[in-house]
């Protein structure tokens, strides 16, 4: 196996402190920690970014270009190469690596005995064909803290015959590892590994439309409220169902046994992407119709406030932190990224850095990956990721 080095760069105090001086006013947010959408050509025309410079660098030896970066336990993230690595934010050194076999998409939890992921391949992958039990095929491996494999379950054995997995964002593991929750194109269940059950949380079929609260598709979920509730992103009608009409973006949140549904809609705010955490839901908006908001529902009073961001398309892009304290935003310039991290439950801006691109454009044809650490206020960006045809590029800051 050949070796690629990959740079990556420790930058201490890179990021601006909100406030520092005059100098700085317009990158840091206003008293209340609100800016006026208005603010956001202004902002665009007089920002200058400015260059990262580095403190330290350092080189880990991994194999294959990094493919993604998520979140494990406390200040530690995986990374995804030819290999799966652990990483500490805090030591800055790789402490575990496993296997690791290319899929289509994946996600991690941690549990209480270690972690899952569940990796979504082709069904060709495995000599079966595509019609005969849907498209893809959804496995969820149980790793422990050393990454050492502990069992793996097949989730399709789960489906009807005629059902089908939505996506790995459709999926979600409860904190101890012993529930699973799936939503499917005929509703949303749940299985517990320890009884060999399968519950029912949501009848997507069901003719009684406001049962379901309108809902004809659930796409994102994810535990909520010591695991006693599930949040989820889904696509909804009107009640009664006008034909002529077509669904909408909702968001809300249903009990595990299926009990006290809130399927909602905000003026001026289409939901887009969930980040579901024990106390508190974060949404994103439809980068297409953007307001330049941010939404965050409290748990468990279901209470909820927008934050008002520095520029409106940065809305479309959310990323929240580890454990829910900030979130990232990312905004194109003419030589990088400008990255933004805001105080999740007072929506100030909590510091920006500039990312540059190294006059190589190809970084600029996708979103970066942001992951935030909130234990040790680590930034990470990932650049390049989801193309094939570059060697990606990772950033790792202080905020």
């Amino acid at each position: 196996m050949n070796y690629k080095r990959f740079s990556i760069i420790f930058s201490i105090f890179v990021f601006f402190s909100v406030g520092c001086s005059k100098n700085n006013e317009h990158f840091g947010p206003s008293n209340d920690g609100q800016e006026h959408s208005n603010r956001a050509d202004e902002v665009r025309e007089t920002t200058t970014p400015k260059p990262t410079t580095p403190d330290v660098v350092s080189e880990l030896k991994l194999e294959g270009d990094i493919k993604h970066v998520y979140y494990a336990d406390d200040d530690k993230v995986f990374i995804v190469a030819d290999k799966l690595y652990l990483y500490d934010t805090d030591t800055k050194k790789i402490l575990q690596e496993a296997p690791h076999e290319e899929v289509l998409s994946e996600r991690f939890w941690v549990t209480d005995n270690g972690y899952v992921a569940v990796r979504q391949s082709s069904t060709s992958d495995h000599g079966e064909s595509v019609m005969t039990d849907g498209a893809f095929r959804y496995k969820a491996a149980f790793y422990d803290y050393d990454l050492n494999i502990v069992s793996e379950f097949d989730l399709n054995q789960l489906l009807a015959d005629d059902d089908m997995l939505m996506s790995t964002d459709a999926i979600s593991f409860s904190a101890s590892g012993t529930q699973v929750a799936f939503a499917t194109y005929s509703g949303l269940y749940i299985y517990d590994f320890t009884t060999e059950t399968k519950n029912t949380i949501i009848d997507l079929t069901s003719e009684d439309a406001k049962e379901r609260s309108g809902m004809v598709n659930i796409e994102q979920i994810g535990f909520t409220n010591e695991d006693q509730r599930i949040a989820f992103k889904a696509q909804s009608f009107d009640i009664p169902a006008d034909p002529d009409k077509p669904s909408f973006a909702t968001c809300g949140i249903v009990n595990i046994d299926g009990s006290e549904l809130l399927n909602r809609t905000f003026d001026n705010f289409s939901c887009q992407n969930l980040t579901a955490y024990n106390h508190l839901l974060l949404f994103a908006e439809d980068p297409t119709v953007v307001s330049g908001k941010a939404l965050v529902m409290e748990m468990p009073s279901n209470q909820t406030k927008l934050h008002t961001l520095r520029e409106k398309a940065e809305s479309g892009f959310i990323s929240g932190s580890n454990a829910g304290r900030y979130f990232a935003t990312p905004i194109a310039h003419k030589t990088g990224w400008t990255i933004r991290v805001y105080h999740t439950e007072t929506g100030k801006l909590e510091a920006e850095q500039q990312v540059s691109n190294d006059g190589n454009d190809h970084f600029m044809s996708h979103e970066p990956v942001i992951k935030l650490i909130d234990e040790t206020r680590t930034c990470i960006v990932l650049l390049g990721s989801k193309r094939d045809d570059i060697e990606s590029k990772v950033i790792i800051s202080q905020f």
